[in-house]
């Protein structure tokens, strides 16, 4: 059906709301229904949990449980589900479903019965995340059940599992094992999606090393970093680890090949998540803004999940740091799903002007940040985190915590969430 010349149906775009809002426009319109579709690659399989898949939108696929590039007639944006039976597969997630008026009031939503409003809340503001160390990591499925049932008690919705460090990996990577060595310690992604996907915890495979070959006094300490160094991959050494150089398209490829291969053997996998270690420290060069630029565009091209960042703070600190102008990524959209900035501060009343700060260069409208609870000196008291995690509701945002240790054992009492 032709819609471009109907009188009674509408395309409508999130994205055209903020100038509805300056405009005072009120929009009548039909929602198109949009059933999930299916092409034979995708139907034709069957996910552990016994479904066969369908294609669907990675939004409107339940529990993310889903393998890319299944569905060649829709493109690469649709997935294979395997969680279609629950409800809410859709093809395009620009279409919903109802009749109804649609009038853009500022505040937000987007209902099923067709009015459409924005606010200033996040699309992430549910969000109550957590990082999981390697050092934290399981050794076993009974172990991952009990970790993530306590985190479940607590209130997390999502975990950053570190899946790669120290020439490690703890997921099963084809492109890792291309370079001849042994690196696989043991599937803790695989428990962690399968106890997350029953849980409703939603799992992220953390890159924490990221660009890093190796940390130490030299660049072939480890079989991996001395593979990488033989290859001409290594760049220099900084704040005492030995980086592998952005500017090198097999060491690219290496890192986006891996993080694809985390999407296309997990199923229900939620994302893939880079920190500043994806970056080139200024004792590399001060003159590497343009080459991280081209970084960032690369592994976004190559990985067809969402990849989240998880910057230092604030954005000057990473620039001059590690190269990494984040805020300019943000703000021009390059393709990050979501922002992640580590505010990790001692008081709360200076992570609030921080995050003010970063809202202000920022928006919202990809933002989690992320606060302290644990790390090197003094415990953070848990009226301040509370305090921390308050703000941030208050903002409309979600946020994340670092790390899971801070809920399972520091404050066992305490949910994720604002003052309790």
């Amino acid at each position: 059906m032709d819609t471009s010349s109907s009188p009674y149906i509408v395309l409508f775009d999130h994205r055209c709301l903020s100038k509805m809002t300056l405009t005072g426009l009120a929009v009548a319109f039909v929602f198109l229904g949009s059933a999930f579709a299916s092409d034979p690659e995708c139907t034709g399989s069957v996910a552990p949990n016994g479904q066969h898949g369908h294609c669907a939108t990675v939004s409107s696929c339940p529990y993310s449980y889903y393998v890319s590039g299944l569905c060649p007639s829709y493109g690469f944006d649709i997935k294979c589900c395997y969680n279609c039976h629950l409800g809410g597969c859709q093809t395009d997630s620009n279409i919903g479903t109802g009749t109804g008026t649609g009038t853009d009031t500022g505040t937000g939503t987007d209902t099923g019965t067709g009015t459409a409003t924005q606010t200033g809340t996040s699309p992430y503001a549910a969000v109550r995340a957590t990082w999981l160390s390697r050092y934290d990591h399981a050794t076993s499925q009974a172990e991952t059940a009990a970790t993530f049932a306590t985190l479940q008690a607590k209130g997390i919705n999502r975990v950053y599992l570190n899946v790669w460090a120290s020439g490690q990996i703890y997921f099963n990577s084809p492109t890792f094992e291309s370079l001849g060595i042994r690196g696989f310690v043991r599937d803790v992604l695989g428990w962690a999606v399968e106890e997350g996907l029953k849980r409703g915890i939603e799992i992220w495979a953390w890159f924490e090393y990221g660009l890093i070959a190796t940390w130490g006094s030299s660049p072939t300490l480890s079989v991996f970093s001395n593979t990488v160094y033989q290859r001409g991959w290594v760049k220099g050494e900084a704040k005492g680890y030995w980086w592998m150089d952005a500017d090198n398209t097999e060491v690219l490829d290496f890192v986006a090949g891996m993080m694809q291969d985390a999407f296309d053997n997990y199923p229900g996998l939620g994302g893939v998540q880079l920190d500043e270690h994806f970056g080139q420290p200024y004792q590399l060069g001060t003159d590497l803004v343009a080459t991280m630029n081209d970084a960032a565009s690369h592994i976004l091209e190559k990985v067809s999940g969402k990849v989240s960042l998880a910057p230092v703070s604030p954005p000057q600190a990473s620039l001059l740091n590690y190269n990494m102008d984040w805020a300019r990524w943000a703000t021009e959209d390059i393709g990050f799903h979501e922002y992640v900035p580590k505010i990790y501060r001692d008081l709360a009343s200076t992570f609030d002007y921080d995050l003010i700060q970063i809202i202000g260069q920022v928006g919202k409208d990809k933002l989690i940040p992320g606060i302290r609870c644990i790390g090197s000196g003094a415990n953070t008291p848990y009226d301040v985190l509370s305090d921390m995690m308050s703000r941030c509701e208050a903002e409309g945002l979600g946020h994340s915590v670092w790390y899971s240790k801070c809920f399972t054992l520091l404050y066992p009492d305490h949910v994720h969430g604002g003052a309790q």
